[in-house]
């Protein structure tokens, strides 16, 4: 990964920072008290090192949490307490608290960091995709169906995008527009920062296929499968934890839920994408995956991408961080930008063709604003 050479207790220390200015709390608090705890820290020791990253030892404990162990690190938590039916109480410490089930906990926390993975099937990311595939539907006047193939799909919720609402709502005056499956468990809201008129025409496009490639795919089905990915949530943000919760009934119901094959992103995409059908479009899109890979591997990955376009049209759509994907070939920002550029970007590759930003994006689908020249 791009940044795991940077010490842990940094990784914590900024992952605290990510989630505050989000609204989160509690692992703000935690992240600080853990950047500081060497005996806490050692539980990392046992994760592959692309996974020595915060969330991991948070999603075990919180794992752990919603599973059903008792511990006083559970009424900190309204994840849990909504899930078990307890009351918060937020009176003690949390830090002392989550430190004190990190060591009761030693052996069932190792054992889970050891074999999971870090696994945010977010389907906030949605809002993006959605304007995405509707630009690339727009270019085949909306008559050819697509063939969607996701990287690092996890549970592959993202590939059912049709199936959930959405309402993008002008940063700026009262402008709405809505689209999708109206009356969907699956309600997603998203600030446009640029009119809302920027957006593509919002229409479902037609979907030929829908395959999902990761290396620990999620049986959706699963209970156990399904509790990790929710305890990769952030354990005081109920809207994104219960649009989670919606997302993984709906695909259960699905009368067509999507393909999922176990695999690496590179070096098992042209085997996969040959398993797809047809000669129509075929859409490989990624969202905050490609930072698992190092900088030669993205490189690798836009080529291999590339390369599958010698039996179809192949587009390129990925939404990822720039600063966390150095070899990712992504467009500056179309207005001036002082710093880094941190924003997560919505690219496109078309089949021949040059990289094109289409949007930048909150990671988790918060917001959007879509550049007006794609429109």
């Amino acid at each position: 990964m791009v940044l795991v050479e940077q010490p842990l207790p940094d990784h914590f220390r900024g992952f605290a920072a990510v989630v505050e200015r989000d609204g989160g709390t509690t692992y703000p608090a935690i992240c600080r008290a853990v950047a500081e705890d060497d005996e806490v820290l050692s539980l990392l020791d046992g994760a592959p090192l692309p996974q020595r990253r915060p969330l991991l030892l948070l999603a075990a404990v919180h794992f752990l949490l919603l599973s059903g162990v008792e511990h006083a690190l559970a009424s900190h938590y309204d994840t849990v307490a909504e899930v078990r039916g307890i009351p918060l109480d937020r009176t003690g410490d949390v830090t002392v608290a989550f430190a004190a089930f990190c060591r009761t906990h030693r052996p069932e926390l190792a054992e889970l960091i050891a074999t999971r993975t870090t696994q945010t099937n977010e389907v906030g990311r949605c809002t993006a995709l959605l304007p995405g595939l509707c630009h690339l539907a727009s270019l085949y006047g909306w008559a050819e169906p697509l063939a969607l193939l996701d990287l690092g799909t996890s549970a592959g919720l993202n590939l059912l995008f049709d199936d959930y609402s959405y309402t993008y709502r002008a940063a700026v005056g009262d402008g709405t527009r809505r689209a999708g499956a109206a009356g969907s468990a699956v309600a997603l809201d998203c600030s446009s920062r640029e009119d809302v008129e920027h957006l593509p025409e919002l229409r479902l496009p037609p979907v030929a296929a829908r395959v999902g490639l990761d290396l620990s795919p999620v049986d959706p089905f699963s209970d156990d499968a399904a509790r990790w990915l929710l305890a990769c949530q952030w354990p005081d943000n109920l809207a994104r934890f219960g649009r989670l919760r919606a997302a993984l009934a709906n695909v259960r119901v699905s009368p067509d839920p999507p393909r999922l094959e176990r695999g690496d992103m590179v070096n098992d995409l042209e085997r996969i994408a040959g398993t797809i059908p047809g000669d129509g479009p075929l859409v490989v899109f990624h969202s905050w995956v490609a930072a698992y890979l190092d900088e030669a591997q993205q490189r690798t990955l836009a080529r291999e991408v590339r390369a599958l376009g010698r039996t179809r049209p192949v587009h390129h759509l990925y939404c990822e961080s720039p600063f966390e994907t150095p070899g990712l070939p992504t467009p500056p920002s179309p207005v001036p930008r002082e710093g880094p550029d941190l924003a997560t970007v919505l690219v496109h590759i078309g089949p021949g063709g040059a990289p094109v930003r289409l949007a930048d994006t909150h990671p988790h689908g918060y917001w959007i604003r879509w550049w007006p020249a794609n429109t």
